[in-house]
């Protein structure tokens, strides 16, 4: 009997460690409005992950015409976006008439790393941006 409070305490503390670790952001969006997103002049690829699958959008370079770039396509490159979306040259993506469809955790792997150096020496890393949008009407 007293390893079950031990091993539930290790459970809850691995836990803790899982679900803390991206900056989560909650982000409400009335249904058919515009959602922005903005996190840094940096980012040339965004992601989002809807009902655990992950998709992945990338604007279109100069003179490009390509039916995977500003879409959303899944990692065998499926289309799943439907035009309404596009990332603009500073890395703002944007989302027209924004759907429930839409809702999932938004990030970048661009977003650059804040770190922070204290005067005692010491070094603190900031998690990346997860930005958990969902419609609201």
């Amino acid at each position: 009997m007293t390893r079950f409070p031990s091993t539930l305490l290790l459970f809850s503390f691995i836990s803790y460690f899982i679900l803390v670790e991206p900056a989560l952001t909650v982000f409400p969006v009335k249904v058919g409005e515009t959602l922005i997103l903005d996190i840094g002049r940096e980012v040339k690829e965004w992601k989002r992950i809807r009902n655990g699958i992950e998709e992945t959008i990338k604007p279109c370079g100069k003179k490009e015409k390509s039916d995977t770039c500003n879409v959303w396509v899944t990692s065998n490159l499926k289309k799943s976006g439907d035009g309404r979306e596009h990332i603009n040259e500073n890395g703002t993506l944007v989302i027209e008439n924004f759907q429930f469809s839409d809702s999932g955790d938004y990030f970048s792997n661009d977003e650059l790393e804040r770190i922070h150096y204290t005067a005692d020496g010491q070094i603190w890393k900031l998690a990346r941006s997860r930005i958990s949008v969902f419609p609201i009407d």
